[in-house]
């Protein structure tokens, strides 16, 4: 039985309500920063390896524990937080800005609409989460931290739990899901893998 570990990246500039530049750089705050710090200082046993998406605050947040576990190994995998709406409308903007929109996405229910050069279809975030959920059956170690986002780790955790549903049931079971309980900064995602059986342990 192989343990993962799949954390939401510390607090993000955007997760305070500040205005961003693009998805990928989007840095940690000063209190993100503690919260990597305490992440690492808090782990209950030492990974075998760190996985992170290629977004700088998942990075960031794993930078403590890479430090304080330098024998872990180290690799990046797709697992960034889904971009739906296009980038570069999105430049300058925060959370509260693009409210209109993102809950006009959310509302039309289309898997297979892109919004634009840059975005990211719901069927695509369903591949990406499916690919990723393969990845964990195929590991060796016994305990890999993850490091990934919250409506990324919700669409795993759906495609875990029925990785058969249609990519339509899927959208509108994960928005009910993440307006409900989404992800908190920090929050674990506890995966048991045994074969290819993966068991959500809490």
């Amino acid at each position: 039985m192989k343990r993962v570990w799949v954390f939401r990246h510390a607090e993000s500039l955007s997760n305070a309500g500040g205005k961003t530049l693009d998805p990928e750089g989007i840095p940690l705050t000063e209190h993100g920063l503690r919260q990597a710090r305490n992440l690492a200082w808090t782990l209950a046993d030492p990974p075998n390896r760190v996985v992170t998406s290629p977004f700088r605050r998942a990075i960031d947040t794993a930078k403590p524990i890479d430090a304080r576990h330098p024998e872990a190994i180290n690799e990046v995998w797709p697992i960034q937080e889904f971009t739906y709406l296009d980038p570069v409308s999105c430049v300058g903007t925060n959370w509260a800005d693009r409210k209109p929109r993102i809950d006009a996405y959310w509302a039309n229910l289309d898997p297979a609409y892109v919004d634009g050069e840059g975005a990211e279809s719901f069927s695509n975030l369903l591949i990406r989460a499916r690919a990723f959920i393969k990845g964990l059956t195929e590991l060796e170690d016994d305990l890999t931290i993850v490091i990934s986002h919250g409506q990324f780790m919700q669409a795993a955790k759906l495609m875990a739990l029925r990785p058969d549903i249609s990519d339509r049931t899927a959208m509108s079971l994960f928005i009910d899901r993440q307006l409900r309980r989404p992800f908190s900064n920090c929050e674990r995602m506890a995966l048991m893998v045994d074969g290819d059986k993966i068991t959500i342990a809490d």
